[in-house]
């Protein structure tokens, strides 16, 4: 158990925390956080969140005073301590994955589990990534298990206690911190037929979970209730104000972004049924047709399932493994994966040197040498994987093709994050350009608003939709940051007032910094 552990130590280290401030934050969601924390250290404020120096009401304030424990401990507030929250969160939610995996069938179960919900695309973006939901699944993921804990030992008072972690869910991201962890926990009751035993104490943990929440609430007053808790959630749920998408949205979501493990999703999940394993089953289902039913969705949403898919194919893979490579069609199945996972790096190295070199090409041939490494690695890793599903070896094959994914993994993260970052990604390439003017000029933008570089100015930044707008402020020394997009529709009464100093590329657009005329 504890070598297992370690693994589980050493596996997050390597993927969530080695150069994990490397690249700057990026908009909108990142800088969004960081402003938030630093407003709330200038102010000496903790109650109220505030962007931009306006009252920040969407969102309460819990990721931002973690954020803040993490500059105070360091130091200084970048983009290791903005990011470090959602880091600790995935680390600790790997080892509610390894708990359970453990406790439902043995410990290599519960390490599989873990390497399983480490190992998918989107856990491993949010996990480097400064945003609320990663804390947010993590909390629920830990409600969700100490309630199993707390039914385990038959402990109504502990299976009170058990709700306070989603009290920091609330505090996190909403109510929906709550309304998950409660009803999956509800219905396991009802297909265990417990109910009637916990039913009270099911209400009582509730309870206490509002009524710790609601301390900020009332601190925080009224408007944070009406905006956040009303128009944030119950609004946004029933009547999406944005992100809405189709009833299909969630189904090719998940699949793409809990690869490779969405291949055998659908699989464990009767696998699962059969054994019944109910607890990851639920935790699933509901999660999964909570958000569904809702009318705004984002792919991000679903983070909070992610460990019941972990658990449902950590299970599935440790129980038939063995079985897949030894039958006829599933095991041809998985040695034409085999051979794709080879051909893929092998085949880069080969094609790379024949391809133009503009976009991405081209980021990959300005470090070709470490490019070519990793890829040399990531083919080696593939063979070996390969050579031990024709020998139909399941343990020898599972571990190297964990290796594989930890290389892939190192490759995005260490190699190719950095070289976008810097190339188009950066809002630095913006706000490097509005240094020499910082202590001068207001900066101002024209029918957009950018966190980041709020962030990385650290300053206000106004937005205004009008030229006509800026016209009146005759007494103003202004820097107007228009995108040529945009700037376009502005053409005539921009250019009669204002003059370009500089052009900046970022990401695919051009952003033109403007001045007065007689300024």
């Amino acid at each position: 158990m504890p070598l297992r552990l370690v693994a589980v130590v050493v596996l997050a280290f390597v993927l969530f925390f080695v150069h994990l401030g490397a690249t700057s934050l990026w908009d909108p969601d990142e800088p969004r956080q960081a402003i938030m924390a630093r407003e709330m250290m200038d102010r000496g404020d903790y109650i109220h969140p505030y962007l931009n120096g306006s009252p920040y009401l969407e969102k309460p304030p819990f990721y931002s005073w973690m954020i803040i424990v993490a500059a105070k401990i360091q130091g200084s507030l970048d983009e290791f301590a903005a990011r470090v929250p959602s880091a600790v969160a995935a680390t600790l939610l790997l080892f509610v994955a390894f708990y359970l995996g453990t406790v439902f069938v043995d410990a290599n179960c519960g390490l599989l589990c873990a390497f399983t919900l480490a190992t998918n695309y989107q856990y491993l973006s949010n996990a480097r990534e400064s945003v609320m939901d990663m804390t947010f699944a993590f909390f629920i993921g830990l409600t969700i298990c100490l309630n199993y804990v707390a039914l385990s030992r038959r402990n109504r008072l502990f299976f009170i206690l058990s709700f306070i972690p989603s009290a920091l869910a609330i505090l996190t991201k909403g109510p929906a911190g709550l309304v998950i962890p409660a009803a999956v926990t509800f219905i396991y009751l009802l297909v265990c037929k417990e109910w009637k035993r916990y039913i009270l104490p099911l209400a009582a943990g509730c309870v206490l979970s509002v009524a710790l929440a609601s301390i900020w609430f009332l601190l925080a007053g009224p408007e944070y209730i009406r905006e956040f808790i009303v128009r944030q959630n119950v609004t946004r749920y029933t009547n999406a104000f944005d992100h809405a998408e189709s009833v299909f949205y969630y189904f090719h979501k998940i699949f793409v972004n809990f690869l490779p493990w969405s291949i055998a999703l659908p699989f464990a999940l009767v696998h699962a049924w059969r054994k019944k394993y109910w607890l990851p089953v639920v935790w699933f289902a509901f999660t999964f047709l909570f958000f569904e039913l809702s009318q705004s969705k984002r792919a991000i949403y679903l983070l909070s399932a992610y460990p019941a898919c972990a658990l449902l194919c950590g299970m599935f893979l440790r129980d038939k493994w063995q079985w897949i490579m030894e039958q006829r069609l599933p095991g041809l199945a998985l040695k034409v994966f085999a051979a794709m996972l080879v051909l893929l790096p092998l085949g880069t190295i080969v094609a790379l040197p024949l391809m133009p070199s503009s976009g991405v090409v081209g980021l990959f041939k300005t470090n070709a040498f470490t490019m070519y490494a990793y890829l040399a690695l990531m083919g080696i890793s593939a063979i070996l994987f390969a050579v031990m599903v024709f020998k139909r070896d399941a343990k020898a094959s599972a571990v190297y093709f964990f290796v594989y994914l930890m290389i892939s993994t190192c490759f995005y993260n260490f190699h190719y994050m950095p070289l976008f970052d810097g190339a188009s990604k950066s809002l630095k390439l913006i706000t490097n350009a509005l240094e020499p003017y910082k202590k001068t000029m207001e900066f101002y933008t024209l029918g957009f608003n950018s966190a980041g570089i709020i962030y990385y100015i650290g300053k206000p930044i106004h937005m205004t939709m009008k030229v006509a707008d800026l016209n009146r402020l005759k007494d103003r020394n202004i820097l107007l940051i228009v995108e040529e997009k945009r700037g376009r529709d502005y053409d005539k009464e921009l250019y009669e007032s204002f003059e370009p100093i500089k052009r900046v590329k970022y990401e695919k657009d051009h952003y033109t910094l403007y001045v007065r005329k007689n300024g």
